[in-house]
């Protein structure tokens, strides 16, 4: 039996383990010159840098458990999720999240907490029952619970059930950070989740989230081909052939396609129209990221992120201390900002120069902290054209639905991408593994 799987991200990576594990012969083909995906991190001046991902939540059971399997169990740490929201000029500082220990650490930021009016608290009395009470429906892997909140946007439903205080002011930061998008753009049901499971606390790995993207790689390396791009998922009488590449075709018995959906589109013309459907159906964020290395912190002691409501009129969603996350982040006092671009923004950046980008975002900074006046030890800067699926109304429902309908499936080819599932880490490996298993299972 040869496998070949098409893109060695999360989902690739995940899916060419386990297959490597159970002994299939298979081979996985990276389009660029590095694998991980949004997994990948780098190191600079004894700072650890998060290049995609930049947390897991705690219950990604699958991340856990796979990091366990790579003897990385021991790195999996949890770190404060303490949160700035600009509002008219001021912050609005609180530890978002359910943990004792950390509420009762920031407890005289609770009393100080101003961010809504008397209005605003209102909206947020009314909305914020719909998160407790639908909490078991929101699940990232298994939503079928949650389905009747696909079918509007996170916008329209903060709007019909709270008001434009709770949506411009609480919902819009929080979706734009965790999706780089807008709450018009992501399903309710999603929205919710992220905000559930965003409660419920922040993990990293101690030495950074790539780890576990090089423990993928260490795992796959005599599996992996580098540079080496698809040209086409070869079909034909309803059954997978094998994949076009530069460097000629490669037959195979089961193809595992671990791209986007847009990639997958361009690499699979013949898909029948209904798979065609849901694909078209996947929106992705963009983002041109720049990190920013300082001898000290600059936001305020304690701060992990700072989140810019959209109508502060500025090009990022928010920033972030990484080097609160664990002592091997950063050297000592030493501070390491994330700047994230959202929207139109974002897609305006990714298109000028570096140094114009990196002015930009250092005077946004200082904008919204006067304090960072010092000159950066590093900067870097990380372009994402497709960066995060934003899971747009509606998409949930028709991607369950392509799963239930074997009738249109291909012989031999399985899909994966965090699209599969709530857009997520945990979301794209569940489903490069739910991949591998089902070719295991087929022979």
């Amino acid at each position: 039996m040869k496998v070949i799987v098409v893109g060695a991200g999360t989902a690739g990576l995940a899916a060419t383990h386990l297959l490597r594990r159970e002994g299939a012969d298979v081979e996985v083909l990276e389009a660029g010159n590095q694998a991980g995906g949004r997994l990948v991190g780098t190191r600079r001046d004894g700072y650890v840098l998060d290049l995609g991902a930049q947390f897991f939540f705690r219950f990604y059971d699958t991340t856990f458990r796979l990091c366990r399997e790579l003897g990385l169990e021991g790195e999996v740490v949890p770190f404060p999720f303490k949160v700035g929201i600009w509002r008219e000029g001021r912050w609005n500082a609180l530890t978002a999240g359910l943990d004792p220990r950390f509420l009762w650490k920031d407890r005289r930021d609770l009393l100080r907490f101003r961010l809504f009016t008397p209005r605003g608290i209102l909206q947020m009395s009314r909305i914020l029952p719909v998160l407790f009470l639908r909490r078991h429906d929101l699940h990232f892997v298994d939503y079928r619970n949650m389905l009747d909140l696909d079918e509007e946007s996170l916008a329209e439903l903060t709007l019909r059930r709270g008001g434009e205080e709770a949506l411009e002011y609480f919902f819009q930061p929080l979706a734009s950070c965790l999706t780089l998008g807008e709450p018009e753009e992501i399903g309710a049901g999603y929205g919710l989740a992220l905000a559930w499971y965003a409660l419920h606390g922040l993990f990293t790995l101690r030495g950074g989230i790539g780890l576990l993207a090089e423990a993928l790689v260490r795992e796959c390396a005599d599996r992996l081909s580098l540079s080496t791009p698809a040209l086409r998922i070869v079909v034909e009488g309803g059954k997978v052939k094998g994949v076009e590449t530069g460097k000629g075709f490669l037959a195979a018995d089961a193809v595992i396609c671990a791209t986007t959906a847009t990639k997958a589109l361009e690499l699979l013309p013949d898909l029948p129209q209904g798979m065609k459907g849901v694909l078209r159906k996947v929106r992705y964020s963009a983002c041109c990221h720049v990190v920013f290395g300082f001898r000290r912190r600059m936001l305020p002691e304690g701060w992990y992120a700072a989140a810019i409501p959209r109508r502060a009129m500025s090009p990022v969603a928010g920033f972030t201390e990484n080097s609160i996350k664990s002592p091997l982040y950063a050297p000592p006092g030493g501070g390491l900002v994330h700047c994230f671009t959202y929207g139109r923004y974002a897609r305006e950046l990714n298109s000028r120069p570096d140094d114009e980008v990196y002015d930009l975002l250092l005077e946004e900074l200082r904008r919204f902290f006067p304090a960072a006046i010092e000159r950066p030890l590093f900067r870097e800067i990380y372009r994402w054209e497709e960066a995060v699926c934003l899971s747009p109304p509606g998409m949930l429902r028709a991607v369950k639905g392509m799963k239930e309908t074997p009738a249109e499936s291909i012989k031999g080819l399985h899909l994966a991408g965090e699209y599969l599932y709530m857009p997520s880490v945990e979301g794209a490996l569940r489903s490069g593994l739910d991949a591998a298993e089902t070719v295991l299972s087929s022979f």
